[in-house]
């Protein structure tokens, strides 16, 4: 009876052996295990295990448990309270991030038993485990997902309620919260583009306090500058009509000069040839002169054969006288010879005497008319000095007058710039006064944006209208005045 017995519990036992066996291979087809002694030395890992961490079984017999885990946490005071806690023979059942071959991340959920020996002491530990890695990766990435899109819906949201502000004006809206990871550059970006922005319309805002002053210093020059240009086109046109009357006194004051200078060549002309017929007088009067001589000479050989045949008479009345009677018809012949002698004697006397005044009334006339030469002389010598300072006066007029008119054009092509400067200045004073009214509402768009700095600026000016710039009134181009030889020359049409 006590072998029956004894055989039926040999058989409950190996029964009970088999279903323990046969328990172990189904955990150790479905779990990851793992043994160590309690100092954390591994002893043995099934194949579950090793597939999880990435080992060969002979990489970690007899290795210590810390290979798993994190460096830092292996050489804390807590992983080693842990380590006594399981050589006290506590159980631990918890989630675990561990660290396979080559440093890869692995999450299991598991649980180390302490084993105890027939003596009820710890003996060793044993590890069941799950392999979590995928479902925790997963679980972290949603996690993260969602810490993401709570992280950027509060960014978003802060942003926008900084950027409301910023589109109200208000520079002075850097953002101040946390941000954190990739965010943190969108802060550092942001609140250094509000800076910028705040500093350039801090210096635009100063810069259009200047630009006002400046325009409106402008404006007044350009007012101004546009009544002197009208002023000195005025003048310019009053210079030019007198230049006008100038310059046609002087032309006829050339031609007067060229018409004097004709008739004083004519003049002078005329006394050469004045001259000429004194000097032909003269020449006339000395042959009267010479003529006068020889008729004098003529009636001294009259009066000498006169006084001859004047004695011979006196002889024949003589031989007459001898002959007595005979001789007194003879006598009566040379009586009337003689008378006739003397009567010849006498007129040549006369003749002699009327040649005499002659010769010196011819040679008085010969004096003057030689006189009167010699003041013909110096008469044309004047003429002549005359004719060459009316030739020279009228070329000098000549040449004032070309002078004049090629200053009356330069005074009439100024007189046209000038209208043209005067035109181009009214616009520039029409410009000047649209760039004092955008210069006012570039201060009014300045004002409306709060930079925390005080501006110079008593408040924001009034809204100005815009000033149109008005087209050159039309101004009839002067004719060209007398004396003006060309029109105004087309680069001036650039000007």
């Amino acid at each position: 009876m006590s072998l029956f017995t004894a055989k039926r519990s040999d058989l409950k036992a190996a029964q009970r052996l088999a279903d323990l066996e046969a328990t172990v291979a189904a955990i150790d087809r479905s779990q990851a295990m793992i043994e160590f002694q309690l100092d954390g030395t591994i002893i043995t890992a099934n194949k579950n295990f090793l597939d999880t961490v990435g080992y060969r079984l002979d990489e970690i017999v007899g290795r210590h448990h810390e290979m798993f885990v994190q460096a830092a946490y292996g050489r804390s005071a807590e992983y080693k309270a842990f380590w006594a806690s399981l050589r006290r023979g506590e159980f631990f059942s918890d989630k675990f991030q561990r660290v396979g071959k080559d440093g890869k991340d692995v999450w299991i959920q598991g649980n180390y038993n302490p084993i105890f020996d027939a003596a009820g002491r710890p003996c060793k530990v044993i590890k069941f485990a799950v392999d979590i890695t995928a479902v925790e990766l997963e679980r972290i990435a949603n996690e993260a997902r969602r810490k993401a899109e709570e992280e950027q819906s509060a960014v978003v949201c802060s942003l926008a309620g900084y950027l409301k502000r910023l589109a109200g004006g208000d520079l002075t809206a850097r953002i101040t919260e946390t941000f954190e990871g990739r965010f943190l550059a969108i802060k550092e970006d942001y609140n250094a583009a509000v800076d910028s922005l705040r500093a350039a319309i801090d210096q635009i805002a100063g810069s259009t306090d200047g630009l006002r002053g400046s325009s409106d210093e402008v404006a007044a020059a350009s007012a101004d500058l546009s009544r002197r240009t009208e002023q000195q086109a005025a003048s310019l046109e009053e210079t030019a009509a007198a230049l006008d009357e100038i310059t046609a006194t002087v032309r006829r004051s050339a031609a007067g000069a060229k018409e004097a200078s004709t008739a004083a060549s004519g003049a002078r002309q005329e006394a050469a040839r004045s001259g000429e017929v004194v000097r032909d007088a003269v020449a006339a009067m000395g042959e009267i002169e010479q003529s006068s001589g020889q008729i004098t000479q003529i009636i001294g050989v009259i009066d000498e054969i006169a006084f001859q045949t004047n004695l011979l008479a006196l002889n024949a009345g003589v031989e007459a006288a001898r002959a007595g009677d005979a001789g007194r018809g003879f006598a009566v012949v040379a009586q009337e010879v003689r008378a006739l002698a003397q009567r010849s004697a006498d007129a040549a006397k006369e003749i002699k005497t009327l040649i005499a005044n002659s010769t010196s009334q011819v040679a008085r006339g010969v004096q003057l008319v030689g006189e009167t030469g010699q003041a013909l002389n110096g008469i044309v010598g004047k003429v002549a000095e005359i004719d060459t300072l009316i030739s020279e006066i009228a070329q000098s007029s000549q040449e004032q007058a070309t002078g004049l008119n090629q200053v009356n054009s330069a005074v009439n092509q100024m007189d046209q710039v000038t209208q043209q400067n005067a035109a181009m200045v009214e616009q520039a004073t029409a410009a000047a006064a649209n760039l004092r009214s955008e210069s006012n509402a570039l201060a009014e768009l300045v004002s409306r944006f709060e930079t925390g700095a005080a501006h110079g600026a008593a408040g924001p000016p009034a809204r100005p209208r815009s000033v149109p710039v008005p087209r050159p009134a039309a101004r009839a181009v002067p004719q060209m005045r007398p004396g003006s030889s060309a029109a105004v020359a087309p680069e001036w049409e650039e000007f």
